[in-house]
């Protein structure tokens, strides 16, 4: 008799487990946000050439007003006020994946138009990049250099080196080597002391005789 009451009870525990099973399942919705390439497929074509586009092009666009490019500016509302490329819409990076800012990407995904992000600088822009890269935007750019660069272009006078193009390095090594071997030639030449070398004395040893 207990071995069957044993039985039922193991029998309704598993039941019961089983319903929560489906319950769960059933009342679990789809994700919001569906990745369509994996991160790797997507760093992949971060190394492909086509993705950046020169803040001189951009600027000779908005001054043609032409419309093929719908520029986004990753940047807060703040720094947006401040100053941002005419025409540009403000999407900051932290609001990409809310639900107004997915359905403006879905709206322009199969438009002819190109769209170009850009944040104070081209790395800042990376991130956002890659992730609407991942959700299967592919009418997407990078805008070189960033505004740093663009706020400082001038349209009509491309240099032979872009500026967004270069480096700049935080530190002049060479200038600050430079500086000491000057500093060193010169204290030499203000008083040269003789260099005197430390001689190490021997004892003389003791002179042993006798009978």
């Amino acid at each position: 008799m207990k071995e069957q009451d044993k039985t039922k009870s193991l029998s309704v525990a598993a039941l019961i487990f089983v319903a929560i099973i489906v319950v769960g399942l059933l009342t679990t919705g789809k994700p919001d946000i569906a990745y369509k390439i994996t991160p790797q497929q997507s760093i992949e074509a971060l190394g492909k050439p086509g993705n950046e586009i020169s803040p001189l092009e951009v600027a000779k666009t908005v001054k043609a007003n032409d419309n093929k490019f719908i520029i986004i500016d990753l940047r807060s509302p703040y720094e947006f006020v401040k100053g941002n490329i005419p025409g540009s819409i403000n999407i900051p990076a932290n609001r990409i994946l809310e639900k107004e800012s997915l359905d403006f990407f879905e709206k322009n995904a199969t438009s002819n138009s190109t769209l170009v992000l850009y944040d104070a600088t081209q790395s800042l822009a990376t991130g956002p990049w890659l992730v609407l890269k991942q959700l299967g935007y592919d009418n997407i750019k990078m805008m070189q250099g960033g505004w740093k660069i663009y706020s400082g272009i001038d349209s009509q006078d491309p240099s032979q080196n872009p500026a967004w193009l270069v480096e700049i390095p935080k530190y002049d090594f060479a200038a600050l080597s430079a500086s000491k071997e000057t500093n060193a030639n010169k204290g030499n030449q203000a008083g040269q002391k003789e260099i005197i070398v430390p001689q190490r004395k021997v004892k003389a040893k003791k002179v042993e005789g006798g009978c």
